[in-house]
């Protein structure tokens, strides 16, 4: 227990102004290491702030089942939690090659990850073929890619992804190129916005989104937060701007279209169809593949690249459905309700 005085105490919350905390570092006990804190957040269920849970670590591990000597290929570091059980698998003599766009969260995990074998690259998975001859690997044994936003992203208000803390409406991987979200926004007419919304979020009010938002930056005082963005869709749906999500396993109104703007922010779709054209060839034979979707658009494009692979040949085995976490694992973290887990191995030859 942490008031036992011979064990150190977790740091103190800093100081706030007024009667209670606000911003997003003041609130969360866990985010100074309290392990009570965060014992009491998992056991409702929830992700402890500034942190991610791995999502179906269990049936990926037992996949891709790496061993001591392999190179494997992590196309989305993240938190790193699927990368170290992967990493400590293949060590001795092995190596895994991690991949992120966002080159603050992966500075954050490749420090907590120092000392094993995972080697990282500012990039997204489209240029893993590229990084595959930087490394000087010819293929690797193993894949993985979980397209899934990382909580610390999702919690973090200053990234612009968040629906629960004020931020930025800004929302890039890479916050050193590219539009944000706002700008990106600003450029959209209701046809097109309505397309993206429906396409990439599954947004059954698309439409009516899409039009409340480009009229929203069309007026004097245009959206320039995600509080701002939130009050928008709600009223567009004929919901009180105050609507919050009620639990960890009710989606937030809003979250369809957050999802569908950062997909479209960071050309998600275009980059995953540029992993799937050269994923073959990233692979040594009888070399396997994990691939984790949280969207029907994700499905549809690794269900069809899989498909078309088994009938030419290049893969011996791949799973066309793809695989739902347990009851077990939704219960302790909800965020795990929408991933699919698709599997494919290589050919031997």
């Amino acid at each position: 227990m942490t008031d036992d005085p011979k064990l150190p105490r977790p740091p103190r919350r800093p100081r706030y102004a007024g009667t209670h905390p606000r911003r997003f570092g003041e609130k969360y006990k866990e985010l100074q290491g309290d392990p009570d804190a965060v014992a009491r957040v998992l056991e409702r269920g929830q992700t402890p702030a500034g942190r991610h849970r791995s999502i179906m670590l269990d049936e990926i591990l037992a996949f891709l089942a790496p061993e001591p000597g392999a190179v494997l290929l992590d196309c989305t570091l993240g938190y790193g939690g699927h990368t170290e059980a992967l990493a400590e698998r293949v060590a001795p003599g092995g190596r895994v090659i991690a991949l992120d766009l966002d080159r603050t969260e992966m500075a954050r995990t490749l420090a907590r990850l120092d000392g094993l074998p995972v080697k990282g690259h500012a990039t997204n998975f489209a240029g893993a073929a590229k990084v595959l001859e930087l490394e000087g690997a010819s293929g690797v044994d193993g894949l993985l890619a979980d397209l899934g936003v990382s909580s610390m992203q999702l919690d973090r208000p200053e990234r612009g992804f968040s629906l629960k803390q004020n931020g930025p409406l800004d929302m890039r991987m890479d916050q050193t190129r590219g539009k944000s979200a706002a700008e990106w926004l600003a450029g959209r007419d209701a046809a097109s916005l309505a397309d993206a919304l429906l396409t990439l979020g599954d947004e059954p009010d698309a439409e009516d989104v899409a039009l409340a938002i480009t009229q929203a930056f069309e007026s004097p005082s245009p959206p320039r937060t995600t509080r701002d963005l939130v009050r928008v869709v709600l009223r567009a749906k004929g919901l009180d701007p105050k609507t919050k999500q009620t639990s960890a396993f009710q989606a937030h109104p809003a979250a369809r279209t957050f999802q569908a703007i950062r997909m479209a922010v960071n050309r998600e779709t275009d980059n995953l169809d540029a992993l799937l054209r050269v994923l073959p060839a990233l692979m040594l034979p009888a070399g396997r593949v994990a691939l984790l979707t949280f969207h029907s658009g994700e499905e549809t494009r690794v269900r069809a690249a899989l498909e078309k692979g088994l009938d030419s040949g290049v893969w011996a085995t791949a799973t066309l459905t793809g695989a739902k976490a347990t009851l077990a694992e939704i219960a302790q973290n909800p965020r795990s309700r929408s991933a699919r887990l698709f599997t494919a191995s290589r050919a031997a030859v």
